[in-house]
This record gives C-alpha cells, sequence and structure tokens, in this order.
C-alpha cells in the first residue's frame, strides 16, 4: 500500500513538472521549429509549416503592441496594376467573411495601432498591430480568410468596382485604384523613383509600375487577374512574421487550420534579376508643361553585400554624399546646383545610389552634368571626414533607438524580414545592425572606391505634355455593357455591404487611466514631469511668444525654421532638435515657441537653445539667403505635393483663434519671403536677429521632461537652479487681429484629379464623444459607400479633430461637383433610417479614433508630448478619458441630433478644393490659388 501511495506521489511530482516544463502556449504540431536565438530582448523563431511549405517567424517578447504581417512575393509583369488592385480586391469579401466593405468594417470595428495592405514591384504585403488580443484573434481569421479564399474568385464585380469602370450615365472613368494612381502619376519622387527603375531594370520585371500606370490600367481582364492570383497566392510564395506577447500555441493552431487545403509544391517565385547597364545614358519623360527636368546619375552595386557591409555603405553615402557638410553638397552649392537628393534603393538584392539633381533647365542637362562629375572627382580626392562620419554614426545610433521604441515596431521587423526572403538577404539584419551600429567608430574608404568606381547610368528626365485621359469613347455597345454591368455592381454593392463581423465588447477595449504625470511650478516656471523607462529622454521648452508685435511676426516664424537648421549643423552630433511654432487657445490666445530635445544620455536644453541661438546670431548673409531661398523650396514643393494638407490651411485663413494664428507661418509667410527675395530686401536678417536676441524664458514659460526617474530628478534639480540664477521676466502680451479670408478656397493645378477638404472649427465648444461617432458613421455608412465605391474616389473620410475641428475630404475624386452634391444631402439620406448595428460599429470606430490620436495608446514620449499639449490648452488629461464614455452611451437619438445640424456646419464653415479643371468657378467669394 506505502508503495502504491509512493507511486502516485512520485506519479504526480512527474507530471507537475512535465506541465511546468511546457511553454505557455503549446506549439502546434503542425510546424516545424527550425531555429531559435535570442536578440536582446527579443527571441526570433522559425518556422515551417509541415503540410504546404509555408515559412514563419515569431518575433517573442513582452510587447503589448501585437503584430501580424503577411508576404508574397508578386513579381511585377506589366503595367497594369494587376498585383496593386489583387491587394485592394481580396478585402471585399471572403469565404467567412463576404461583406463587401469588409477592410473598412474590419477596421472600424476592431481597434488597431495599424491596419493595411501595400504593394511593392515584387511583393506584396499584409500587415496590421493591435495591442488588444480579441482585436488580433479575429483580425488574423480576417486577414488569413481574405487572402486565401477571396470571393473576389467567384464574380468580377469588386475587380471592376477597384480597378477601372466606365459609367455611362455619368460619361464617368472610375475605379479606385486607376484614381489613386492618376493622382499619384503627378508626384515628382514617384517619376524619379520610376525612371531610375526603368532604365536600370530595362527588360526585367523591376521595369513595370507596380501601382500601374492609369494608361494601362483599363487593359487588364478578369481573366488575368484571375490568374495572376492563382500564380502567386500559394503557401510556398507566402511568409508570416507574428511579433509580441502571444499565445503561439493557438496562433499557429489557426494558421495551421486556414492552410488545410492547400498542398506542398516544387513551384518557386525568384524575383531577383540582375541590372541590365546596356547603355550609359538614358532619356526618360513625365507629364509636364514646366521646362525643367531632373538630372540622375545612378550607381549599381553588382554583387551580394552582407548586413553589415549593407549597412556601412550606406553609412558611407549619407557621411559623404548626403550630409550637407560634407564636400559633395559644399561644392554642388557653390556650383550653383539649386537642389540635390540622394535617392538610396536598398530594397532590392542588388542596392542603387542615385544622385538626383532638381529644376535643371532642359537645355543645360550637359552643363550640369559636367558640374556633376568634376564634383565627384573632387570626392575621390578628398580627404576621410572623421567628424562627419562620428555625427552620422551617432544619429543612426539614435535613430535605432527610436525604432525600437515605435508603437509599430513588429511591423517595422517584420518587413525585414520578408525583404530578406525575397532578396537572400541575411534574415535577422534588423537585429545585427543595431549590433553593429553600437560598435562601429569609423567608416572604412573601401567603400568609396567600391561606390564610385561601380556601373552607372546617366538619366535625363524631361518634362513632356502628356495627355492624360487617352481613353477613347466607349462605342454604343459598350456602353450598353457597361451599363449592365454597372447594375449589377450596384447590386452587388447593396447586397454585400456592411455584412456582419464577430462582436468585441466596448468596455474591454476602453483605457482606463493615463501616463502618470506631476505638475511643478517654481520661480515662475512650469514643469510637466512624465516617466519613460525606454532608452530615449526627451525635454521641451515652451516659450511664450504673445510679446511679439503682429507686424514681427513673419521674423519669428523664420527665426524658428532657421534655429531649427543650426541645431542640425551642430557639432559633434549628440542629439535632435526639433523647433515648432505652435499655439493653444484657453481664455485667449496663447502661442509658443517650442523646443524639443531627443536623446538617449543626458541632456541640458538651456544649454542646448543658447547654443544654438548664438550660432544663428554669428551666421552670416549668405547662409541667411541660402536659408530663405531653401525654405521656399521647400514650401512650394509641399504646397504642391500634399494636396490635402495645403487644402487643411487654407481653410484655417477664414477661421478664428490659435488655427488664423498659425496660418500666417503658411501662405502668408511664403509671400513675404518672395516679397523680400524679390526686392533683393536683406532686412528679414536683421529682424531675425533681433528676435533671437530676446527670446528666453519668460513668466509662464513651460518645461517637459521625460525620461527614467533619476534622469527626471536630475533634470528638476538643474533647471531650478538654473532659474534661481537667471530668475525670468514678466513676459508682456500683444494683441492680435488678423483679416478673416472668404470661407472657400480654389486651387488650380495640373491634376488629373480633384481633391475637396470641408472644416468646421467648433471654437470654445470642445468635441465630444458624440462628435467622434457621427463622424465614424458618416464614414462608414455614406462617404465611402457613395463616394470612394460608387464614384471611384481614392478615398473619402470625415474626422473629428480634438479639440474643436471637425473635417470631411475626398481625395483624388473623379469629380468633385458630384461629390459636393452627394455630401450636402448626406444628413438627410442618413436620417431617412438610422441603423442600431452601424452605430455600434461607429462607436467602436470612435473609441479607436480616440485612443489613437489623443495617444491614450502608443509609446510613452508620444502619450508624455500629448499630457503637455493637454495642459497647455488647460485640460487636465485624465478628463480626456470621459471622451470614451460620451462614445459608449450615444444613441440613436444622440447621433440624430448630430447629423441635424450638419447643414448649419456645412453653411458656416470652410472649404477648399483642388482641380485641374479651369472651367470650374464659383458664384460665391473664393480665394484662388495657382501654380506657378
Amino acid at each position: 500500500m506505502q508503495k502504491r501511495k509512493l507511486n502516485i506521489l512520485l506519479g504526480l511530482i512527474g507530471l507537475i513538472f512535465f506541465i511546468y516544463l511546457l511553454p505557455v502556449g503549446a506549439k502546434s504540431t503542425a510546424f516545424v521549429e527550425t531555429s531559435k536565438r535570442n536578440c536582446g530582448q527579443d527571441i526570433l523563431h522559425e518556422y515551417r509549416h509541415k503540410d504546404t511549405g509555408l515559412r514563419l517567424v515569431w518575433v517573442e517578447n513582452d510587447d503589448p503592441n501585437m503584430s501580424f504581417t503577411l508576404g508574397v512575393k508578386t513579381p511585377t509583369t506589366d503595367n497594369t496594376g494587376v498585383n496593386h488592385i489583387i491587394e485592394h480586391t481580396l478585402f471585399t469579401g471572403s469565404k467567412s467573411y463576404p461583406s463587401s466593405t469588409l477592410f473598412f468594417d474590419a477596421s472600424s470595428k476592431y481597434p488597431n495601432l495599424f491596419m493595411n495592405a501595400m504593394t511593392s514591384s515584387d511583393m506584396t504585403m499584409f500587415p496590421f498591430a493591435t495591442s488588444h488580443k480579441a482585436c488580433f484573434k479575429t483580425l488574423m481569421s480576417i486577414y488569413l480568410d481574405s487572402i486565401l479564399n477571396p470571393k473576389m474568385l467567384e464574380n468580377p464585380y469588386s475587380f471592376y468596382e477597384e480597378s477601372f469602370h466606365y459609367n455611362p450615365t455619368t460619361n464617368q472613368y472610375g475605379g479606385v485604384v486607376y484614381n489613386e494612381m492618376k493622382g499619384a502619376s503627378t508626384d515628382s519622387g514617384r517619376q524619379i523613383f520610376r525612371a531610375i527603375r526603368q532604365s536600370l531594370y530595362e527588360g526585367t520585371h523591376y521595369e513595370h509600375d507596380s501601382g500601374g500606370d492609369p494608361a494601362f490600367i483599363p487593359e487588364l481582364t478578369y481573366e488575368n487577374f484571375v490568374e495572376t492570383y492563382k500564380n502567386f497566392y500559394y503557401p510556398g510564395n507566402m511568409m508570416i512574421v507574428l511579433y509580441g506577447d502571444l499565445n503561439i500555441g493557438e496562433v499557429l493552431e489557426e494558421i495551421d487550420e486556414s492552410f488545410k487545403s492547400f498542398v506542398l509544391t516544387d513551384k518557386v517565385i525568384d524575383v531577383n534579376v540582375m541590372p541590365t547597364l546596356d547603355v550609359p545614358k538614358k532619356i526618360c519623360y513625365f507629364n509636364s508643361q514646366g521646362s525643367s527636368g531632373y538630372l540622375i546619375k545612378s550607381f549599381v552595386i553588382e554583387r551580394d553585400l552582407t548586413s553589415k557591409e549593407m549597412l556601412e555603405m550606406d553609412l558611407w553615402v549619407s557621411s559623404y554624399l548626403v550630409d550637407e557638410q560634407s564636400y559633395f553638397m559644399k561644392t554642388m552649392k557653390a556650383r550653383g546646383v539649386p537642389k540635390v537628393q540622394i535617392v538610396k534603393d536598398n530594397d532590392l538584392k542588388y542596392p542603387s545610389y542615385s544622385i538626383v539633381m532638381l529644376d535643371i533647365p532642359k537645355a543645360h542637362m550637359e552643363e550640369y552634368e559636367q558640374i556633376l562629375e568634376e564634383t565627384l572627382e573632387g570626392v575621390c580626392k578628398a580627404p576621410k571626414n572623421l567628424e562627419i562620419e562620428k555625427d552620422i554614426i551617432a544619429k543612426n545610433k539614435l535613430i535605432a533607438c527610436r525604432e525600437d521604441e515605435s508603437t509599430i515596431r513588429g511591423i517595422e521587423i517584420s518587413q525585414t524580414f520578408l525583404d530578406a526572403w525575397a532578396h537572400d538577404k541575411s534574415s535577422d539584419y534588423y537585429f545585427t545592425d543595431r549590433a553593429y551600429i553600437n560598435e562601429i567608430e569609423t567608416i572604412s574608404d573601401s567603400y568609396k572606391t567600391e561606390i564610385l568606381e561601380s556601373p552607372t547610368m546617366t538619366i535625363y528626365l524631361l518634362p513632356k505634355s502628356i495627355d492624360m485621359a487617352g481613353l477613347k469613347t466607349p462605342s454604343q455597345e459598350e456602353k450598353e455593357d457597361w451599363q449592365e454591368l454597372i447594375g449589377k455592381i450596384g447590386t452587388w454593392q447593396q447586397e454585400t455591404k456592411h455584412l456582419p463581423l464577430p462582436d468585441i465588447s466596448l468596455k474591454s477595449l476602453m483605457v482606463e487611466e493615463v501616463l502618470p504625470y506631476k505638475i511643478y511650478e517654481k520661480e515662475h516656471i512650469k514643469y510637466i514631469v512624465t516617466e519613460s523607462n525606454g532608452a530615449l529622454k526627451r525635454t521641451t521648452l515652451y516659450l511664450p511668444t504673445d510679446s511679439v508685435p503682429q507686424e514681427e511676426l513673419p521674423a519669428l516664424f523664420l527665426y524658428s525654421e532657421f534655429l531649427g537648421k543650426a541645431a542640425s549643423e551642430r557639432t559633434p552630433f549628440e542629439e535632435v532638435m526639433d523647433i515648432d511654432v505652435m499655439a493653444v487657445e484657453r481664455e485667449k490666445l496663447c502661442p509658443y515657441l517650442k523646443i524639443s530635445v531627443i536623446s538617449n544620455q543626458d541632456q541640458d536644453i538651456m544649454k542646448t537653445f543658447n547654443e544654438v541661438n548664438e550660432a544663428l546670431l554669428e551666421k552670416d548673409a549668405v547662409w541667411y539667403e541660402a536659408q530663405l531661398q531653401s525654405f521656399m523650396n521647400r514650401f512650394k514643393e509641399q504646397f504642391s505635393s500634399d494636396v490635402l494638407g495645403t487644402l487643411k490651411w487654407l481653410n484655417t485663413s477664414a477661421q478664428s483663434g490659435y488655427k488664423r494664428y498659425l496660418f500666417e507661418t503658411h501662405y502668408p509667410l511664403y509671400t513675404y519671403c518672395a516679397y523680400m527675395k524679390n526686392s533683393h530686401s536683406t532686412a528679414y536678417i536683421e529682424a531675425i536677429k533681433e528676435i533671437a536676441g530676446k527670446t528666453k524664458p519668460v513668466e509662464g514659460s513651460v518645461i517637459g521632461i521625460q525620461g527614467d526617474k533619476s534622469f527626471n530628478q536630475e533634470q528638476l534639480k538643474k533647471y531650478e537652479n538654473y532659474f534661481k540664477a537667471n530668475p525670468v521676466e514678466k513676459n508682456v502680451e500683444m494683441e492680435y487681429s488678423f483679416i478673416k479670408s472668404a470661407n472657400l478656397n480654389i486651387y488650380y493645378k495640373n491634376t488629373p484629379v480633384d481633391y475637396l477638404l470641408f472644416s468646421y472649427d467648433k471654437g470654445q465648444d470642445q468635441l465630444d464623444g458624440k462628435d467622434y461617432v457621427m463622424a465614424s458613421y458618416i464614414t462608414n455608412q455614406y462617404l465611402r459607400p457613395h463616394i470612394r465605391l460608387e464614384q471611384g474616389a481614392y478615398g473619402s473620410t470625415m474626422i473629428a479633430s480634438y479639440p474643436n475641428n471637425l473635417i470631411l475630404y475626398t481625395y483624388r475624386d473623379p469629380d468633385i461637383l458630384a461629390s459636393i452634391k452627394h455630401i450636402t444631402v448626406l444628413s438627410s439620406v442618413l436620417r431617412e433610417e438610422l441603423d442600431e448595428e452601424a452605430l455600434n460599429i461607429a462607436r467602436i470606430d470612435a473609441l479607436s479614433q480616440v485612443q489613437n490620436q489623443l495617444n491614450f495608446i502608443g509609446n510613452p514620449l508620444e502619450k508624455g508630448i500629448q499630457i503637455e499639449k493637454m495642459i497647455l490648452l488647460g485640460i487636465k488629461p485624465e478628463k480626456l478619458l470621459k471622451l470614451q464614455k460620451e462614445i459608449v452611451k450615444c444613441n440613436l437619438k444622440d447621433l440624430d441630433e448630430k447629423l441635424s445640424l450638419l447643414p448649419y456646419l456645412f453653411d458656416s464653415g470652410q472649404m477648399s478644393v483642388c482641380t485641374g479643371r479651369s472651367h470650374i468657378k464659383s458664384t460665391k467669394e473664393a480665394n484662388i490659388y495657382r501654380v506657378k
């Protein structure tokens, strides 16, 4: 009997010991773990799926921000954008989730940090990240089912919705991707990149446009679309990367279940090809009526590089070609080259580096090419610059720290694994690069020789007027066919949109507390202290600037720009110093100069600020004139390229308070600079120096401190002692009075698609949770179905932006006049039949919007900055949590009341449009802007 008891006891002990040894979430037997290794805070697990050969990586750590990324190798076989269109269409319904609006439904219903899909020249990626375990499980299921079991194979309706179609009723060409790429075709950065790829890889799949050329997208057939999907979308041509604190056993089991119907195949897709440098020079064209183009010289490395070699080569290029203090950049500027960029194309197996000279008159290309060749000869002979190398290495160390504290670190790591898988690189280079950057002290001269003696190609990218329409008018028979198809697409959209998805508890998604903070006030300086235990530390100085008279504001704003430039030129590099003009509104307008220092070491923001300020005062007139021209160039480029951003700024010209004040930093500042430039006046230099001489902390200044406990205590003590020794003066406050512009702005530019942005400023009435619900409801139930899907605009959304702004926009829109008609009736249409299930989705979406926008979730640095902003606004950060409760409590009656106010908001708000159609005019007073 005693022996039997002993055996039972030993058996129980053995069972307990066995259970103890089991990992949390035992791994699925369908996967074989092929490797496991430690990389600092992470453990890398690599798996192979036995039945299909699918490769999978799990980056294990305790990060609550989990991510999933699935990659597919998809070489681009033509210019129809087929892989891009597949990427869009996969999320228009699947076997288990048949909703035609699946992507947007899932994005709204399951709060996420990032959710998207993207197509490159040889790969399509499907990533998402979330901090909610329940959301991770459901989103992964939706992603896998959409990618592996798409409804698009059963009928062509989603294909035509997303790719290209013609509507005989409106006589409009549509298609989400078609309009997206029409808008993208005018982007200068994209034009340069396409010219480089087309030239270096002519005759290979890399010469084709992965996004799709609008002239060729209509040539894609449904049959070719389906064939391409079947050719690329199989497990052996896929890789999954998981990240974060996961129950890996459950996750692997679900992935295994999703791949049950697939078998192992010997088929291999190899995307790697050699560049085809068959001629030394090529001429390419981009659509423009201008007289200036781009001169490009590309260097191609035609050998396999280790991750260490790749990193060190990048460091050499950054040091000797990119850095503004390098011999190369200084010489190019001295020789009169207006603007130079370096384009690194590291995504392929064989990297290339291209020197791009911008705004070169096409009649003088050879002259500037000679300047470039002579400058490169000088680079070959120039001595090693250890000071620049040291700065570049230090900057890259700080960049690595910032990336490691990113909220979507998992997705960033996933992209490196997929890059390595597709292009035969070392799989863990994200981690080995970080280890090496902390060891390296100097850069080998061998990289100078290898790059400058590598095979090259010179490209003249010249302007040429190209007809963007280029589509023949359909015949009567074709119109009838399109009419029938459009009717079927409309029926399909109505029958399948917003089909139910698995429910999730609203209350389980709520954030219960904000990042802890403390407020101190000593010697008339307010301190806001938050903790962050990562490698990065931050100090932010908020200097009141309401003592600056209104007529001196242009000098203040240029001072901010130029102070930032002077900070970037400091050596040796120790920290990033960001300078910005900001303003908030409490009982009155409160403008500030915001100065932030971020580093991975000790800081002294007052010492840094004073040194940079002194350096700015010592700059000569040549430096100031160069900075003025640089600011004007950047402004013109951004004004033209970031259209929605421009329209948002233009709307503020008719608003009040802090928004109207900040508008002065935009177009009015540019006109001031243009006047100074055209009149050859240097008065702005003395005005800036006068501002610099009197800018200092005064009563009401605020210092934000964020780091670990020890850092925070040291910083507090340091600044308390500083202001005891340097008492602040009382602030003298000025009154500002700005002229409001008309509520309508029309921006004419050469664009084949339109843009519209509406803004309404609630003024002193801050947004409540019901505003966020209304914005989400309108987006999901009206804007996306009517303007994006039916009309074919690339995007249309309504946003509630705290503290007091409502914004509605359409993006890459084929017809803003039709969109405006849709928008003016949306209130009455939606109020006819409010839907409880749609409201529930809007509540979840609104909750996610608030949490992301106000940094309730995210990394501590982002949370700390948000807390400081709220305190400057006079709002207790914890009070923002009530927005969540207002969202959860919002009912149909509340929603109806909000929707009933929309006609008033549209009448009294501001609207800006951008169009290439000169016949569009306004019967109301409007501000007119044109690209010159």
